[in-house]
């Protein structure tokens, strides 16, 4: 297993402890950021992990003609536990 996949892996178990405001929030850091080159990683594990937790994120993942394109924008968790874009 290469490094980034292990991180992603110890990621996805950290952030499981995580409540949604609280990977919205680090969401938010993350599109704001420099992270660097493991920013990806970070930022697919905390979307997977808020979907996993049941929360909508439609509103920043499009699909067309076999693509998918997130978002990289600030997001915030509405009542409903959907994810909403917020302005950059």
């Amino acid at each position: 297993m290469d490094t980034r996949n292990e991180l992603y892996h110890h990621l996805i178990r950290q952030f499981q402890n995580y409540s949604a405001e609280e990977l919205v929030q680090l969401n938010n850091e993350l599109v704001s950021g420099r992270w660097g080159a493991s920013r990806s990683t970070f930022r697919t594990a905390v979307l997977n992990t808020l979907s996993k937790k049941g929360v909508d994120l439609s509103a920043i993942i499009h699909r067309n003609d076999g693509f998918t394109t997130i978002q990289i924008v600030p997001v915030a968790l509405a009542e409903n536990n959907v994810l909403i874009p917020l302005p950059e």
